[in-house]
């Protein structure tokens, strides 16, 4: 083996920028950084005076995904406790006492009748269930309890989606007649630049929370904001939507009284899926918390095909039965 020759000549650079006279090479490299610092606080400024100047961009405006039209509920689950209404005290297992788990005994009996069934409740709720009376509901007025934000996307019902302003979209649902708005708020901290120390403060987000002194209602007050994927080589702009309601009043996820208190926060997803048909579809996810009468949050997903058109759009009322 030969070993390497040794130099005490250290290596040269080949970036032609190092061959300059070192003089002129700082000088360059000084004026190099001022350039672009002057661009880069030009930019800024550009933006946020831009910024200042003109209006945020609206929800309609900045829709990642299109969610307007008809839509029909696509029934693929749970179909005995959504096309009928199930007896009291059916947990999505049956009616109680009927069903046995083998090795584990009766289903829809005990402390907690709801036990290994679809709802999570704790036996408070359960037992707010089992006192279901649908005529009681009618001689108060409640007959929209199964109605509700939390309930109604449940309902075998059409859709009808559109834009009430540029800052609210509405859902409207033929079964009961009801209608949700969801509205967009603007950014509590729209963001800025302190030039004074070289800190940039990010927007901040917008306020999730109904406005003092919201009375509740079915629907509740319910907040929207996009979550948007921007656009990247071949994937295209897309995103989703994300709704929270609070300010309920008390109902039902199902008609056949499985309750839910006015506590309750409902979070619900909105995609778009495309099937190699051509057919598009809506997948939606909701998640409830209600911590007076569930043992952890309960998340279910439902479907829904977009129509061609409204002809099979029939508004009918509330009912209890």
């Amino acid at each position: 083996m030969h070993p390497l020759p040794r130099t005490t000549e250290a290596p040269r650079h080949r970036d032609p920028y190092f061959k300059l006279p070192q003089c002129l090479g700082v000088s360059v490299f000084r004026r190099g950084l001022l350039a672009s610092a002057v661009v880069l606080v030009a930019a800024v400024s550009a933006a946020e005076a831009q910024g200042r100047g003109g209006a945020l961009p609206t929800a309609r405006a900045m829709a990642p995904i299109d969610l307007t039209g008809y839509w029909t509920a696509v029934i693929t689950e749970d179909w005995h406790v959504r096309m009928l209404t199930a007896p009291r005290g059916d947990f999505g297992v049956g009616e109680p006492g009927v069903i046995e788990n083998p090795g584990q005994g009766l289903l829809g009996v005990g402390p907690n009748p709801s036990a290994r069934s679809n709802i999570p409740y704790n036996e408070m709720g359960a037992q707010a269930a089992m006192k279901w009376d649908p005529a009681r509901d009618e001689a108060d007025g409640n007959a929209c309890r199964a109605y509700g934000a939390p309930g109604i996307m449940r309902q075998p019902t059409h859709l009808r989606v559109g834009w009430q302003d540029d800052n609210t979209l509405t859902i409207e649902a033929d079964a009961g007649t009801q209608t949700r708005l969801f509205r967009f708020e603007s950014p509590a901290d729209r963001g800025r630049m302190d030039f004074s120390n070289a800190t940039y403060f990010p927007p901040q987000p917008a306020k999730t929370e109904a406005p003092p002194g919201t009375e509740p209602s079915w629907q509740g007050y319910s907040i929207a904001t996009w979550h948007i994927v921007p656009a990247a080589g071949i994937v295209e702009r897309g995103g989703s939507l994300k709704v929270v309601t609070t300010r309920l009043r008390p109902g039902y996820y199902w008609k056949n009284g499985m309750p839910y208190t006015a506590d309750t926060v409902l979070t619900e997803y909105f995609r778009l899926m495309a099937l190699p048909d051509k057919s598009q579809w809506i997948r939606m996810t909701q998640i409830v918390e209600d911590p007076e009468y569930l043992t952890q949050p309960w998340v279910v997903n439902y479907a829904f095909r977009k129509l061609p058109d409204g002809s099979r759009w029939n508004p009918t009322p509330c009912s209890s039965r």
